[in-house]
């Protein structure tokens, strides 16, 4: 990745106008307010004083907020773009080839087949990835980036929205069990990821979801889905989503007539 790029002015300007006009708005009226009851003839002077102070103490509330809503816009708009300007580094074909074949390879080992099946669940693996990513993006219909990578490390995907960054590991899985080691690997990962955005986008959130793309029955799915315990993601040290994609239901979907 590039070194990031700094906010430009322009980038305040359409919250803080937006809510200028709020505040200008509020303190006019209450100015108003305040001249009427100061000139008011049919109020006694402690009625008068006491409703010119209530209309004080209203502005400097309405001021406040109006402060923190301007604060807190300006915080988002910057953050947000501050993520869509991330030049983000594709993964190399190499590193790709890599992940993809251990993860081959250990579904291979479960399913206890020969090497001469293993193009076939290599296709397979590409394509329920590939579906489970889609299925991601149209349902959270923002952008999304594939294979990227992070310092040393690679992600099958991130999806930027506003100030949040959710990176993406999707597993194929063919037995009701998701190995301990996996979960340890995905956890050293995002905490790279942590340590290098909270160095230099200190102001990004990062999420993370697992997407478990499985051909199980209800049976091995329940199975599955007991074992996956918030202890078990402990070592993860972001706000963590587990999504479960049926293969079957993805391919009636994108794939098959």
């Amino acid at each position: 990745m590039t070194k990031p790029k700094k906010p430009s002015l322009t980038s305040y300007a359409r919250p803080l106008s937006n809510h200028l006009i709020a505040v200008i708005g509020l303190i006019a009226v209450a100015c108003l307010a305040i001249g009427f009851a100061a000139a008011s003839r049919n109020l006694e002077a402690i009625q008068r004083w006491t409703l010119i102070v209530f209309l004080i103490l209203l502005v400097i509330f309405g001021l406040s907020i109006s402060v923190w809503l301007i604060l807190r816009s300006s915080r988002r708009a910057v953050v947000g773009k501050s993520n869509k300007d991330i030049e983000w580094q594709v993964d190399s074909p190499e590193n790709q080839k890599k992940k993809l074949n251990d993860e081959v390879r250990g579904l291979a080992e479960i399913l206890n087949i020969s090497d001469e099946q293993l193009t076939d669940l290599l296709s397979a693996f590409v394509v329920a990835e590939d579906l489970a990513l889609r299925k991601i993006q149209q349902d959270e219909r923002k952008p999304l980036f594939r294979h990227i990578r992070v310092k040393n490390v690679g992600f099958d995907a991130v999806l930027l929205s506003n100030n949040t960054l959710n990176f993406i590991e999707v597993t194929f899985l063919v037995a009701p069990d998701l190995p301990q080691k996996k979960i340890n690997s995905i956890a050293d990962k995002v905490s790279t990821a942590k340590m290098f955005f909270g160095e230099n986008y200190p102001d990004s959130k990062l999420k993370f979801s697992l997407v478990l793309v499985t051909q199980l029955d209800q049976e091995d799915g329940a199975k599955l889905r007991s074992t996956l315990n918030k202890e078990r993601f402990s070592s993860i040290p972001v706000d963590i989503d587990i999504n479960f994609y049926d293969f079957e239901e993805l391919q009636k979907v994108y794939a098959m007539e």
